[in-house]
């Protein structure tokens, strides 16, 4: 008869053995997969800024058509690089039917950034100017700027970190391919403000993985808020104020981080 020590000493060695043989994975495998991870986002961000560059979407003017393409592409990574099916690609995106306070939380955040704008204008007692055509540029803005680069960098980037780490750990390891990823900037905007874009972007990228969160790891609530800090300044501005990007780049580095106020659903 097994004594009731030596029966517990033999489950003990049992479960010992299981948790060994989950955690005695490869050496290769972590530095295997952040080379899928990585060279999919290269291929799917040259595609992005290539098509918008080729296309003269710098204001959203072809955004739906390049968004299909960068959607598109990724499906295809997801398949390709990760063997995921076609529906189940799509769901890891972040295509999917949004947590209501997520998108509330973007939309309330959203109008307190946008009133940033007449405040500043009536402070300096200036009035705002709408680029030409500006309520035809919104879709494409909406696509491109908001939908494309967040199921790029949250729902495809973030995403897949997010799944073996923490909230923060992932946060931060997707913030370094997010603002490196905008310092093309430096070479379209004039150095003061391209400088402030490229840090606004790494101070961003973690309020937007909070509300990619808050939405039930969908993409719509830091589409709507990538969509308003980067589509606001293409098309409303006061004429011939050079202070105004800065000062709409300090109010969105800050604004987006009351999405941290809000509870949600946990992973």
């Amino acid at each position: 008869m097994v004594s009731r020590t030596g029966l517990r000493r033999s489950q003990a060695a049992r479960i010992g053995d299981r948790f060994a043989s989950v955690n005695a994975q490869p050496a290769s495998a972590e530095p295997n997969e952040w080379c899928k991870l990585l060279g999919g986002l290269a291929i799917v961000f040259a595609l992005f800024q290539g098509l918008a560059h080729a296309l003269g979407s710098d204001r959203g003017q072809a955004g739906g058509l390049v968004a299909a393409a960068v959607i598109a592409a990724l499906v295809a990574a997801e398949g390709l690089l990760f063997g995921q099916s076609f529906r189940a690609a799509l769901h890891s995106l972040g295509f999917g039917r949004p947590a209501g306070r997520g998108v509330i939380v973007a939309l309330g955040l959203s109008l307190l950034l946008l009133a940033v704008l007449p405040i500043y204008a009536a402070i300096r007692g200036a009035c705002l100017a709408a680029y030409p055509g500006w309520l035809w540029l919104l879709p494409g803005l909406f696509a491109q700027g908001g939908v494309a680069e967040e199921a790029l960098f949250r729902g495809y980037l973030f995403g897949h970190l997010r799944r073996a780490r923490s909230f923060w750990q992932a946060a931060a390891l997707a913030t370094l391919p997010f603002a490196l990823a905008h310092l093309y900037l430096l070479a379209v905007l004039p150095w003061p403000v391209a400088i402030a874009s490229v840090l606004l972007s790494t101070i961003l990228a973690v309020p937007l993985a909070r509300l990619f969160e808050l939405g039930g790891n969908t993409i719509w609530p830091p589409a709507l808020m990538h969509f308003t800090v980067q589509g606001a300044v293409k098309i409303l501005e006061v004429p011939g104020d050079t202070v105004m990007p800065l000062v709409w780049i300090s109010a969105s580095a800050l604004i987006p981080y009351l999405a941290f106020y809000f509870n949600g659903a946990q992973r």
